[in-house]
This record gives structure tokens, C-alpha cells and sequence, in this order.
């Protein structure tokens, strides 16, 4: 235990002294720090503000065709052509030109302009005009405005309630699983060639033989596995601190600032009614993030990471004891990585569904588990689920170790041959350890 426990010491503090480890390590939760404050800043700020000239032939949508903080329309009666020529002038970005419509087959409607209509602008006023074609269609068959705005005005919003507790909306669950999942499958791909690689080059400089005159070869492959994972999970625990305190800001911060404004916002102006919504909006995501089980996400995560990238990087350090080249690991890399790339397939396809057939085996196989199980933790998982899934990754994971370690002993110390498949076969059927 004690040369193992120097080989982890080594192979840990290596990489932590390093400066990229340092800038890694705070460079992240500032990365989505700066995400949240760029969404934040476009939500709040973004105000492209359209003068539109509308010329209406029909005369049955020009004044029902209703403002918004970004979009003006102004009815007029001039032609059409010199509309085109003289919009600019005239202080307009355009010129929305309809023409006398047939209710059943409405064509004709075109927006005149140097520069292309948002999405967004161009679906706000087609749904205008399409809800006022409606009214009108309805009209003709005795409905009246008034009683088209009651039916309107008729809106359905499921709430959901999970008897388990988990009072997470879907939406958030998926986003957060999602985030989980996608996440260990980086980190176990960084993680896992930072083993291989060491590997690798420890052999291609021979420092291994001078390291193995005094450790076997299963202590020398457990020492960099637990040391290079120990760095990994280091660095995890200092994101999650960092992330816990710009969410305590945050929250701080986005309460300080609502309490500030106004008590009504009809006594705002653009700038500040943009503000108060996006202090909403923030307040609404704050509330939700608050929703989700995070104490049980955050062991979920830790968990299926130490596990998970164990059995990972026991494969990833085999691959990188039986090639002599970078140029070998093409071939080899690709079996191992298969599983990995399988996992995040899976993931997209029962996003829809997290308590299917797929999803619950999925999440039991220890392959593939590291990336389903956290997914679905956002959604509450039975207790029993989720103790099966950890009992069989543990077992995966140490009989994979078991495995590796057959094909590190030989391979680690062999030169000059291109290893096969057929050959590592060979090497895992081998009795010993």
C-alpha cells in the first residue's frame, strides 16, 4: 500500500502544481458565469426597435395589427410605390404592404425592406394578420369579437406533483440531467486519455522499466488511476464550491436588485420594464434551480464519477500499455470509446422518456450507467433502482480493473510489435493477476 500510496502522490501533486490545472479549474465556473450574464444581459437588452409603414389595401388589418416594445406600426395611405422608394425618409425600416385578401387563401402579403425582418418580428406579424383572417372568417359566420376573445381567453396549464417530492419541473429536470450526463461523459473521455497518454508516454520513455524494477505493474496502473482521478474529483469539488457561491450571489444579488424596483411596473420606462422582467425571469430560474434535488445530484454525480471513470481509465490505461506509438491508439481507442458514445445516444433518445425500458436498463449496465443514472436522478429514481445500479458499477468496475491489469502486466513492458485484438484476448485468458 505504501508504494501505491507514493505513486498517487506522485501522479496527483504532478498534475495540481501544474498552471493549467489552476487556470482550468477557476476558468469554468466563470465560464458559466459569463453564460448566465450574457443571457441574462441579452434578455434584458434586447431591443432591435422596427418603425413599420403598413399599407393595407384590404383596410380590415392595418389598425388591428397591435405595438410592441419593439415593433411600431403606423397605417398610410400613400402608394405603394413611393412607399418603397421614400421609407427611409419617411423615418420607417419598412414598409408591410396587404393587398385585398381572399379569406381561404390569403397570399400576397410582403414585407418591403433594405434589410430582413427577425424571426420573431416576422412571426409576431404573421400571427397577427393570421388571428384577425380568423376573426374576420368567424365574423362572417355570426361569431362575434367578443365572444372569440372568451374562447381566447380559455388557456390549460398541467401542474405536476411527484408523490416521491420531487418538485422539479420537467423542463428544468431534462436541462440539469441532460447537463449531468453530457458532463460526465467529458470528463471521463478528459480523464481517461490522461491516463492512456501517461501511460503511453511512461513507456515510450522507458521510465517505466526504472518505475517497475521497484513496484509490480497492478500497483504502478492502480496508483496512476486513483491518482489522476483523485485530481479529477479535486478539481469537482472546487466547482461545486465555487458554483455554490455565484449561486448564493446570484441570488443575493437578483433579490437585492428586485426589492430596488419600483412597486408597479406602470411607473417604469423601457429600460427599467426591461430589467424588472429580466429580474423575473432570473428570479423564476432561481426558484427552480432551487426545486431540483441537488444535494442528491451532487453525490449522484461524485459517485458515478469515481466509479465510472475507474472502469474507464482501467481500459483507457490497457489500451495505453499495449501500443508503442500515438499512432496505434487509433484502433484500440475506438472498442473502449464505443460504450461511451452508445451512453450519450441513449441519453438523447429518453429524454422524452426518463422511466422507460431503455432508460432503466440503460442505467443498470455498469457501461453505460455513469452517464443514464445522473440523468435520471433529476427526475427521482426509486431507491432500489439506484442502489442496484451503484452495486453493479462497483462490480463492473472492479472486475474491469481486474481485466486491464492482465493486459497491463504484459503489455507494459513489450516493444516493437504492433499489438492485435486477437493478442489482447489472449493476454486477459491468461491465469494471474
Amino acid at each position: 500500500m505504501r508504494k501505491i500510496a507514493l505513486i498517487i502522490q506522485r501522479e496527483y501533486l504532478s498534475r495540481v502544481k501544474k498552471k493549467s490545472f489552476i487556470i482550468t479549474t477557476l476558468l469554468v465556473p466563470i465560464g458559466f458565469l459569463l453564460l448566465f450574464a450574457v443571457q441574462f444581459i441579452l434578455v434584458a437588452f434586447n431591443a432591435d426597435t422596427l418603425r413599420i409603414a403598413v399599407k393595407d389595401d384590404s383596410g380590415n388589418f392595418a389598425h388591428r395589427i397591435k405595438d410592441t416594445e419593439t415593433l411600431y406600426f403606423k397605417k398610410t395611405n400613400d402608394s405603394l410605390e413611393i412607399l418603397k422608394q421614400n421609407y427611409l425618409a419617411s423615418g420607417f425600416d419598412g414598409v408591410l404592404y396587404i393587398p385585398q385578401l381572399n379569406f381561404d387563401n390569403p397570399n400576397g402579403i410582403t414585407y418591403y425592406s433594405d434589410k430582413l425582418l427577425g424571426l420573431s418580428a416576422k412571426s409576431y406579424i404573421q400571427n397577427e394578420i393570421k388571428d384577425e383572417l380568423r376573426k374576420l372568417k368567424l365574423a362572417q359566420m355570426g361569431v362575434t369579437d367578443e365572444v372569440y376573445a372568451r374562447v381566447q381567453k380559455t388557456q390549460i396549464n398541467i401542474s405536476e406533483e411527484a408523490l416521491s417530492g420531487n418538485t422539479a419541473n420537467t423542463g428544468l429536470a431534462t436541462a440539469a440531467g441532460f447537463i449531468m450526463g453530457f458532463l460526465m461523459y467529458m470528463v471521463i473521455f478528459i480523464y481517461g486519455a490522461m491516463v492512456m497518454r501517461g501511460v503511453m508516454e511512461e513507456k515510450t520513455n522507458r521510465i517505466v522499466e526504472v518505475m517497475l524494477s521497484s513496484v509490480r505493474p497492478f500497483q504502478l496502473m492502480i496508483g496512476k488511476i486513483v491518482g489522476i482521478g483523485a485530481v479529477g474529483l479535486t478539481q469537482f469539488l472546487i466547482w461545486i464550491a465555487l458554483m455554490f457561491l455565484i449561486n448564493l450571489g446570484l441570488g443575493v444579488f437578483v433579490g437585492g436588485s428586485a426589492s430596488k424596483m419600483p412597486g408597479g411596473l406602470g411607473n417604469l420606462n423601457d429600460n427599467e420594464l426591461q430589467m424588472e422582467q429580466a429580474m423575473q425571469i432570473a428570479q423564476s430560474i432561481q426558484g427552480q434551480i432551487d426545486s431540483l434535488p441537488l444535494g442528491m445530484l451532487i453525490a449522484g454525480f461524485i459517485f458515478y464519477f469515481l466509479f465510472g471513470y475507474i472502469m474507464y481509465a482501467a481500459l483507457f490505461a490497457a489500451v495505453g500499455s499495449a501500443v508503442n506509438d500515438e499512432s496505434e491508439t487509433q484502433s484500440l481507442t475506438f472498442p473502449v470509446s464505443l460504450p461511451i458514445i452508445i451512453s450519450i445516444f441513449i441519453l438523447s433518445a429518453i429524454m422524452e422518456a426518463p422511466n422507460s425500458g431503455l432508460a432503466f436498463w440503460s442505467s443498470l449496465i455498469p457501461l453505460f450507467s455513469p452517464i443514464i443514472m445522473p440523468f435520471r436522478i433529476a427526475f427521482g429514481v426509486p431507491v432500489w433502482e439506484l442502489l442496484a445500479s451503484m452495486i453493479l458499477l462497483v462490480l463492473g468496475s472492479l472486475g474491469m480493473v481486474w481485466l486491464s491489469a492482465k493486459i497491463y502486466r504484459t503489455g507494459i513492458l513489450l516493444y516493437g510489435k504492433k499489438v492485435t485484438f486477437t493478442e489482447i484476448g489472449r493476454w486477459m485468458i491468461r491465469s494471474g493477476s
